[in-house]
């Protein structure tokens, strides 16, 4: 990979160690030496401070005082000395009579001072502690110079002044300096060792969710994140896992809503076809009866037929209008419980006696085709519905059972009840419906039978008005096939038992 996030982090791992190594020296360089001075200056003119203040005014053996310049020298790496106002040694850290020119030396090392009238004055007036850099003009170094005023007998009858070398912070400059070098290859190896260990802890799981977010994006959402820390990546990892299960249910989802939209989109040109289909039987069982009507009634104008004839003529008009009639009859009862503007008269009646009643009507037909009724009811069974549609439902079921069975079978009525509802099934036996069939036959204009055979008065719209009305009542309906028969069902909401019967 050109850019890969190791190389970065590498890259950037090494700029920041340099940078903090170029700092440091330029700092070592540029500040180290003023702020090492600032502190031992700092440290002299304290230790100054703490033998000025503890033995001025004091009857103090001499040893001790020694003692207390003797740990200042050895404390700071400095010389110190107790001059009188005429620049004469009056205590210094050790005194040996044998060593004149150590005493001399010392002395040089301080005659800068001693000589500056100046510095001395103030420090006397003001009885504040001044400090000074100044070269030494026997070894041309540059010294630290702290200057006190000092009360041992009187007040400030003396001059304590401390001396310190300030080579040796430059020779600590220098080795410093020097020692960079392998300071520069301790942090190169630094870097590339850190480097490695990011490229561990960063890289690789940033490496292992770019791999599962590619399979991701081929739909390959079986790929897992492995979660493995609580921090950020964690949790870029954890959503990423989140993210590929909702991926993946939505695209079942949508491929789910897919197949549906396509099993619509096939309905509805089912849809389609069964509308013109009905288009096409309509026009003719309405173009059949008004030729029939138009030519009988010609016939009678012109007074073709008399008498017996004529009555004929005359009943076969009335016979074509009432089945047109109850074409458009049913079209307009359909429309008007598809307009949701219907208000059912919800009340609690004996299904039973409903059934019953609606047999009798029928009892006519049922004896012209040879058809037994068979019951399986209890003595009552009252529901929650409306009389008057459901009533229609029956009638419709009834009809259609009366209509396809076949001479001589059998239709068999029952009432099943359940705990809070009744099941209400018409089963007509000898005859069962295709089952590619079996989804079509609740749609609107759809006839089972495509031979235009006008005996059956058939228009396609009964069952559509039952779905209609057993739907507003909440019901759970089918028409399915059983052995040899068809089987309509459907449930009605089951009621307390009232004392007289709501319907004759």
């Amino acid at each position: 990979m050109k850019n890969s996030i190791s190389k970065r982090i590498t890259l950037i791992t090494f700029g920041l160690i340099s940078m903090v190594f170029l700092l440091t020296f330029l700092f070592q360089n540029m500040f180290f030496e003023e702020f090492y001075l600032s502190k031992k200056t700092e440290s002299l003119i304290l230790d100054v401070k703490r033998i000025k203040t503890l033995y001025s005014y004091q009857n103090f053996n001499t040893n001790n005082l020694s003692n207390a310049l003797l740990n200042y020298e050895e404390k700071n790496n400095s010389r110190i000395a107790i001059f009188s106002l005429d620049g004469t040694i009056e205590y210094l850290s050790y005194f040996d009579k044998n060593n004149i020119e150590d005493m001399k030396s010392l002395t040089d090392f301080c005659s800068e001072l001693l000589s500056d009238n100046e510095l001395i004055n103030e420090v006397l007036s003001t009885n504040k502690i001044k400090s000074t850099i100044f070269t030494n003009k026997y070894s041309s170094y540059k010294k630290i110079g702290i200057v006190s005023s000092m009360s041992l007998q009187s007040e400030n009858d003396s001059i304590l002044i401390a001396v310190s070398s300030v080579q040796p912070i430059k020779e600590a400059s220098s080795v410093i300096r020097s020692f960079y070098l392998y300071l520069f290859i301790g942090f190169l190896i630094l870097a590339i060792f850190l480097s490695k260990i990011y490229s561990k802890l960063i890289s690789k799981p940033l490496i292992d969710l770019n791999n599962v977010a590619k399979r991701m994006s081929t739909l390959d959402f079986d790929a897992k994140c492995e979660v493995s820390s609580d921090d950020e990546i964690g949790n870029l990892a954890s959503t990423l896992n989140f993210l590929s299960s909702n991926l993946e249910n939505s695209l079942q989802t949508l491929q789910e809503k897919n197949n549906q939209l396509e099993r619509d989109i096939e309905k509805e040109r089912n849809l389609e076809n069964m509308r013109k289909d009905f288009v096409s039987s309509v026009s003719h069982d309405l173009k059949t009866p008004l030729g029939i009507i138009s030519g009988y009634a010609e016939g009678l104008k012109d007074g073709i037929v008399s008498g017996k004839d004529a009555e004929v003529y005359l009943e076969t008009i009335i016979d074509e209008a009432t089945k047109m009639n109850l074409l458009l009859t049913n079209m307009l009862d359909l429309s008007k419980l598809e307009s949701d503007t219907i208000n059912l008269n919800l009340e609690s009646f004996n299904i039973v006696r409903l059934l019953q009643g609606m047999v009798k009507r029928f009892s006519l037909e049922l004896q012209n085709k040879e058809l037994k009724v068979i019951f399986n009811l209890p003595e009552y069974a009252y529901v929650e519905g409306d009389i008057m549609t459901l009533e229609r439902v029956v009638q419709n079921l009834l009809s259609n059972a009366i209509k396809y069975t076949p001479r001589g079978n059998e239709i068999i009525i029952s009432v099943v009840e359940s705990e809070t509802m009744y099941s209400i099934s018409i089963e007509n036996k000898g005859i069962t419906i295709p089952t590619k069939e079996l989804d079509n036959v609740f749609a609107k204009f759809y006839r089972l039978d495509k031979s235009g055979d006008r005996t059956k008065n058939s228009y396609g719209l009964g069952l559509a008005t039952v779905k209609r009305i057993l739907t507003l009542h909440n019901s759970d309906f089918s028409l399915n096939n059983g052995e040899n028969s068809v089987i309509f069902k459907f449930s009605l909401k089951k009621q307390d038992l009232i004392l007289f019967d709501d319907f004759e």
